[in-house]
């Protein structure tokens, strides 16, 4: 004959089955968010382009900026929008790599001596062949000379980076340790994360306008 339900047997029950129902509850979370996750709706490559800042970023101010954008110039993209990746020593660089491979993200800010790790590894898009940016850049006597780096596998060099030094306006965005800006192989977006670089290039070529003295 089964124990008859009490207050009293309820709270002993309670006492030493409680953590059962915390497990419970958390792997219910887990699976609810797992499900989501799965199901949620993704724009395809082809419609996003993904900023991402392996560095320090004006979280508002970028989003602000990118949704102009987004309105204004690049309305046939699903998506535009940036993340930030904090390049601290430990988690970072693991961080990194795992984005990369993935393919995740389509646009980059990478300190120094990541872009240059990464164009040797060949996991970045050459841009010298965008006639329009190189057009850019020579018409403003801008020289990106730092950009260039040697592909260790095929032994070739070629423009992978913009510096970001040479783009006094991004600071107010976003920073890397003298950074880059690089577009990744496997974005799956090329053609218009090159044309968001344009964009970009563009409105950050020169600095801010400093603010009226009050």
């Amino acid at each position: 004959m089964k124990t008859p339900l009490s207050l009293s047997s309820l709270k002993q029950h309670l006492t030493y089955n409680w953590w059962k129902y915390i497990l419970v509850a958390l792997l219910s979370f887990g699976l609810v968010d797992l499900l989501y996750s799965v199901t949620a709706y993704r724009a395809p490559a082809e419609k996003r382009v993904e900023f991402y800042v392996y560095g320090l970023c004006n979280s508002d101010a970028l989003e602000a900026y990118m949704n102009r954008i987004h309105e204004d110039e690049m309305s046939d993209m699903e998506v535009l929008s940036f993340q930030q990746l904090t390049p601290d020593d430990a988690y970072g660089p693991m961080q990194l790599m795992t984005y990369l491979s993935a393919g995740e993200g389509d646009l980059y800010l990478l300190p120094r001596d990541e872009f240059v790790s990464y164009a040797a590894s060949g996991a970045l898009v050459p841009l010298e062949g965008d006639r329009e940016l190189i057009s850019f850049y020579d018409e403003n006597s801008v020289s990106l000379q730092s950009g260039w780096r040697k592909e260790t596998d095929s032994g070739e060099t070629h423009l992978f980076g913009i510096p970001q030094n040479k783009l006094p306006g991004l600071y107010q965005y976003a920073v890397a340790k003298d950074g880059f800006l690089c577009v990744i192989v496997t974005g799956g977006n090329i053609d218009n994360t090159v044309r968001f670089l344009r964009i970009l290039s563009r409105d950050m070529i020169t600095a801010p306008e400093p603010l009226p003295e009050p």
